[in-house]
């Protein structure tokens, strides 16, 4: 299982750790992305046989809102195609994010 070391939030009094976009890693999504190449991948977990969803490639702690803006980042960085306003995503790698893997 992927484990993502958290940020400390600066001046939190309680020293909370917080998960941002950066420490979630690129390469398990853009390898998930690829091993299901030609279908249409989604952020949100769905039920058995549906379609494939990023979030087997990301700890499930990691809350929804964040997972789209990461999408998001990877579609900005040109890595990923698809869409980042939270809807079902439609993601795919992009010829750009398979280079990035070798």
């Amino acid at each position: 299982m992927l484990v993502v070391e958290p940020n400390r939030m600066r001046g939190s009094p309680s020293g909370v750790a917080m998960v941002q976009c950066k420490d979630i890693p690129n390469e398990p999504i853009l390898q998930f992305l690829k091993k299901h190449k030609g279908q249409w991948a989604t952020w949100f977990q769905t039920m058995e046989g549906g379609m494939p969803s990023v979030r087997e490639a990301i700890p499930d702690d990691i809350p929804g809102k964040l997972v789209v803006a990461k999408m998001r980042q990877l579609i900005k960085n040109g890595l990923v195609k698809g869409c980042g306003c939270g809807c079902r995503g439609d993601y795919e790698i992009t010829e750009k994010g398979e280079r990035q893997l070798c």
